[in-house]
């Protein structure tokens, strides 16, 4: 297994909270899109624990159904209790959960394709729906998510930011930086790289705003 880096927040998860009450709600569910090559070329237990970074009950859409079950066969070694996205044929989703409950319908947007979808992202946050993500993006939208409900503008200039750093970065960066989130480079020899834009943005967030599971 490789070294993956458990990254530790500097701040408690209400560190943000203690001045004011929420001023936008926050209803939306992310769910981390996992693919079948992130599996097959990363091993099914390195994916487990870096989808712990997430949180220990991630919401998931697998690719196919041989993801989904490798999950479901190694989730409780991981420690981790997923539930999963069923994705229907009308714009919308079903949660399914590990013991058999389903939730209702809700709307289901498609984001981890293409992160210039996040451009609409905090127009989502407000509807109880559910947003997929990236593996790569994953920490960086879910800490902004975490900022929205008391400080849309700054949300908003992490977006900005998010978006300006995933233009700058080529096939040949990602690859670099799940090599980092694996623990298979060392983060300090991507400082000259166009991917520690990137890196650097998603260290900030995940270390200053936590989520209540961190």
């Amino acid at each position: 297994m490789s070294q993956i880096e458990r990254m530790h927040p500097d701040c408690p998860p209400d560190a943000h909270k203690v001045m004011r009450p929420p001023e936008n709600p926050l209803n939306a569910q992310l769910c981390v899109f996992v693919t079948k090559e992130e599996v097959e070329t990363c091993g099914i237990d390195d994916v487990l624990e870096v989808l712990a970074l997430m949180n220990q009950k991630p919401l998931l859409l697998c690719e196919d159904d041989s993801v989904r079950q490798q999950i479901k066969d190694h989730c409780a070694k991981a420690e981790l209790t997923p539930a999963f996205i069923r994705v229907n044929g009308d714009g919308t989703c079903t949660i399914e959960y590990l013991d058999g409950a389903v939730s209702s319908s809700l709307p289901f947007y498609a984001y981890a394709d293409d992160y210039h979808n996040f451009e609409h992202f905090l127009d989502k946050l407000s509807e109880k729906c559910v947003i997929s993500v990236d593996m790569l993006s994953m920490l960086i939208l879910r800490s902004i998510s975490t900022v929205y409900p008391w400080d849309k503008l700054l949300a908003g200039d992490f977006i900005r930011q998010y978006i300006k750093a995933s233009d700058a970065i080529s096939d040949e960066d990602r690859d670099l930086l799940r090599q980092i989130r694996y623990g298979k480079y060392d983060p300090m020899n991507a400082k000259d790289t166009k991917a520690y834009q990137f890196l650097r943005l998603e260290r900030k967030l995940f270390l200053q705003y936590p989520s209540e599971d961190d």
